[in-house]
């Protein structure tokens, strides 16, 4: 009896493990997958990315570029899952290289830098988690650019891709995640508005468009849902990319402070709109963000059992 309840929760059981060792363990960069395939898809870009090139060229040779090492990786993890004995580990495999928190700690050490004044190996550390131009960033500056890397990577890198895991399964997940790291490391060679990286940028958009929303205004319900419908409303929806609005707008009104804003990539301005009317961020609003991620993250998982426990007696 014991043994047939325990199979009917492997999946649960499998999800838990994967995601409280994602939180817990640190892995090593040096035998990390995602590193491995930040640098394949930088590599193909180098190789067909031809900046002076008519849009229509651009279009094709960036989907071919992003489709085709995706393909072939999901067909080598569909085939070892049709030969593996436990394919359902090898998914929790999966998703336990997915999911990625580690720029928390550096956030968390950019924070401790910011207070001791060390402006410059703060930029540096920045420098690892965004795409944008650090160099003549004002602690301010550093804060934003910080606090926003941490909630578009948080919600993308984690809570998205626990929530494409659990509707498609580890090929989903990892489909959602090959995406990401191709356009993290497209955009850290090109401007973001380059033709090359649309064909991306719009799969993402449509990806991500309903699971954003409904994760923002579920965890609203828990913050400060007021704030967030106004800004969501005078903010978050004239923002582009829009499901970015939605996270800053999120965590905007969730901390009181302000977000977004112009940045810089290649040495050019690009202009977005600021979202929320409160004070800018300081050093000790990175600490805050960190603290409200966790908590989130034990309610989403709290939530997320609660609703597989729910569904499992309810079929049985």
């Amino acid at each position: 009896m014991l043994t047939e309840h325990l199979q009917a929760h492997t999946g649960l059981l499998i999800f838990l493990l994967a995601t409280l060792s994602a939180i817990g363990f640190r892995t090593s960069s040096l035998y990390h997958p995602n590193v491995v395939m930040t640098l394949l898809f930088t590599n193909l870009a180098q190789k067909v990315y031809r900046p002076k090139a008519p849009n229509p060229y651009q279009w094709l040779s960036g989907s071919l570029a992003c489709i085709l090492p995706m393909l072939t990786i999901l067909l080598i993890l569909a085939a070892l899952g049709y030969l593996s004995f436990y394919p359902q580990w090898l998914g929790g495999l999966v998703l336990f290289f997915c999911l990625d928190i580690q720029h928390e700690r550096r956030a968390k050490r950019i924070a401790i830098l910011l207070k001791q004044q060390q402006k410059a190996a703060a930029r540096q550390l920045l420098g690892a988690m965004v795409n944008r131009d650090v160099e003549k960033l004002s602690l301010m500056g550093i804060c934003k650019a910080c606090l926003d890397s941490l909630a578009l990577r948080g919600m993308r890198h984690f809570y998205l891709v626990m929530v494409f895991y659990l509707i498609g399964g580890p090929l989903l997940a990892l489909s959602y995640k090959l995406m990401l790291l191709c356009d993290h490391a497209w955009r850290s060679k090109m401007r973001p508005d380059s033709a090359f990286i649309k064909p991306l940028q719009l799969s993402l958009a449509i990806l991500e468009w309903l699971p954003v929303r409904l994760f923002v205004l579920m965890m609203a319900l828990t913050q400060n849902l007021g704030k967030t419908l106004h800004y969501l409303k005078h903010y978050g929806q004239f923002y582009r990319p829009t499901s970015s609005g939605w996270i800053l707008a999120l965590f905007a009104a969730s901390l009181n402070t302000q977000l977004a804003g112009p940045r810089f990539y290649q040495q050019q301005r690009f202009d977005n709109m600021r979202i929320g009317s409160d004070k800018p961020p300081e050093p000790e609003t990175i600490s805050l963000m960190l603290k409200l991620l966790a908590t989130m993250r034990w309610f989403f998982l709290c939530a997320l059992c609660l609703c597989w426990l729910t569904i499992n007696i309810l079929t049985h």
